[in-house]
């Protein structure tokens, strides 16, 4: 995330007034979906988004879109800048605390109001960002303040305003879920108990399948007693066929306590005779991955046939930190399915893929989650009922398995020193071809300490690739291999088994050196110093 020159306010808000534009027309341009890339790239960007949201919310009679408009931009960039805090980027690290700080001064100082507040917390929720303990208890006691100033409600007036909002979402437990649970992240976990509590009590199913969500919440106190209230609901009749067989899909991700319960559960449900729940007929009709970034992330579309109607499922995972993200959205025209493949195809470097692939990943990432004790999204469970046959156990593999599996089967000739030397050769040229490639090179904060002791740029080239890119040459692999698991379905050309060869060199013992890819590795880490 460089620095660049200061951002005048004037072009942020002219920026602004065409996002409430976009925003009002309800049209995702390709301005709206790249703005938050486009703050990300500065520091001071992000500072006056929120110095101009501060001063609209403060006027007498401010603009309702325009300041939706900023909010809209305070999201979308604090998500690109939680990418690059992911990569180690010391100035990203330092800019979130920057807006938390200033975020608590202006709540202090009444000059954000605590709807905004509690907005702003969602969005720092959304980008799986840390509000951090001031910022956290602030607005804690903002949401706490604004309930004391509203109704008691009855138990009659909770059953309604449950059903209001399950239908406000057309009952679907995953849009709940992701609603409800940004919401409650700023909350402890005793008070998220409660709440959750009462969603597994509630008379309305779909509140009750979207508590299941949380038993993937990264407190295992609320996991342990989620799992604990879903027990007594499943022998009190609570629990649909869907939830036993989703408590079932998530039973490996989460560790033996939990699944103790979840097993009583379940078998709850099996004795009231309740079967597995049919699942809507779907046909696959597309399947594409993308090439993993420097960062280490990879995303699966897949586009699914339901009767008339089309349905987009997507995955997220990232190198070192498990499955990120995970959604499904239905009723999709064809129209719409081929307008977003061609918007993915203009951003990212995809290959025709299979099921099998998302599978792999899910399986391999998974492991990440539990070894960070960081639970996958609840959108995981919505994905693999759309695109998988069934459950998938969290199992890491090996970048040696990984490449031995992707040359399993390819001839000895295609295999030969000959074959390697050519591979090796045309990597100098994959920079130009493939996309992703721009983003390989080295965040670490160590970097500017390697580049500023050399002296010519070739000089500060052999350093970085001396210094950074050689220890690292194991997690670079890794990324090729990944990368080549998703080009193994392409029908036409051999990328899979060149990425392969290349991987299994930067994972062997051949000389940093002599591998052009980690030479162009070391050149793209000192441009990127330089900018």
């Amino acid at each position: 995330m460089p620095a660049t020159a200061n951002a005048p306010r004037a072009r942020i808000l002219q920026l602004a007034k065409l996002v409430a534009a976009d925003l009002r027309r309800g049209q995702m341009t390709v301005g709206l979906e790249t703005v938050g890339l486009a703050l990300s790239h500065n520091p001071d960007a992000m500072i006056v988004v929120l110095d101009l949201l501060i001063k609209e919310v403060g006027k007498k009679r401010p603009n309702d879109a325009l300041c939706e408009a900023l909010l809209f931009m305070m999201g979308q960039a604090l998500d690109e800048t939680r990418m690059a805090v992911e990569g180690g980027s010391e100035p990203a690290k330092n800019l979130v605390e920057e807006v938390r700080q200033k975020l608590v001064t202006a709540a202090e100082s009444g000059l954000l109001p605590p709807e905004v507040m509690m907005v702003i917390g969602q969005q720092f929720t959304a980008a799986k960002l840390d509000l951090g303990d001031e910022l956290r208890a602030l607005i804690l006691a903002l949401s706490e303040q604004a309930a004391s100033h509203g109704p008691s409600l009855s138990p009659d007036d909770i059953t309604s305003h449950y059903a209001a909002m399950a239908e406000a979402f057309v009952h679907d437990p995953f849009l709940i879920h992701g609603q409800l649970s940004e919401q409650l992240a700023a909350f402890p976990a005793d008070q998220r108990l409660v709440i959750v509590g009462s969603f597994v009590a509630s008379e309305v199913e779909s509140m009750r399948e979207a508590a299941l969500g949380w038993l993937l919440d990264s407190s295992p106190s609320v996991v342990q007693q989620v799992a604990q209230n879903l027990v007594v609901a499943a022998q009190h009749g609570g629990l649909s066929a869907a939830s036993a067989e989703r408590l079932v899909m998530m039973r490996p991700w989460l560790t033996e306590a939990v699944q103790a319960p979840l097993d009583s559960a379940v078998r709850a449900c099996r004795q009231r005779g309740l079967q597995p729940a049919a699942r809507p007929s779907a046909q696959i009709s597309t399947v594409i991955a993308s090439g993993c970034d420097g960062a280490g992330a990879q995303s699966v579309f897949v586009i699914l046939k339901r009767g008339r109607k089309l349905a987009l499922a997507s995955l997220l995972v990232k190198q070192g930190f498990g499955v990120r993200d995970a959604w499904v959205r239905e009723d999709l025209s064809r129209r719409e399915a081929d307008q977003f493949l061609a918007e993915v195809g203009d951003q990212l470097d995809t290959f025709d893929a299979s099921p099998e692939i998302a599978q792999s990943l899910i399986a391999h990432h998974l492991a990440t989650n539990i070894a960070r004790q960081e639970p996958p999204p609840f959108g995981l469970v919505q994905f693999l009922e759309a695109v998988s046959s069934g459950q998938v156990r969290p199992e890491r593999m090996g970048t040696e398995l990984l490449i031995e599996q992707l040359l399993d089967g390819v001839p000895p000739e295609r295999q030969s020193p000959k074959a390697i030397a050519a591979a090796l050769a045309d990597s100098k040229l994959w920079p130009r071809e493939y996309a992703f490639l721009q983003s390989w090179f080295e965040p670490s904060e160590a970097t500017s300490a390697t580049v500023g002791k050399a002296g010519t740029k070739k000089q500060r080239e052999d350093a970085v690739l001396r210094v950074l890119i050689s220890p690292q040459r194991g997690r670079w692999a890794e990324l090729l291999g990944w990368t080549a698991k998703a080009a193994a379905d392409e029908v036409e050309g051999e990328e899979r088994i060149d990425f392969a060869l290349v991987a299994r060199e930067l994972l062997g013992d051949r000389a940093v050196a002599e591998i052009p890819l980690a030479v162009w590795i070391a050149k793209n880490t000192v441009a990127a110093s330089a900018n």
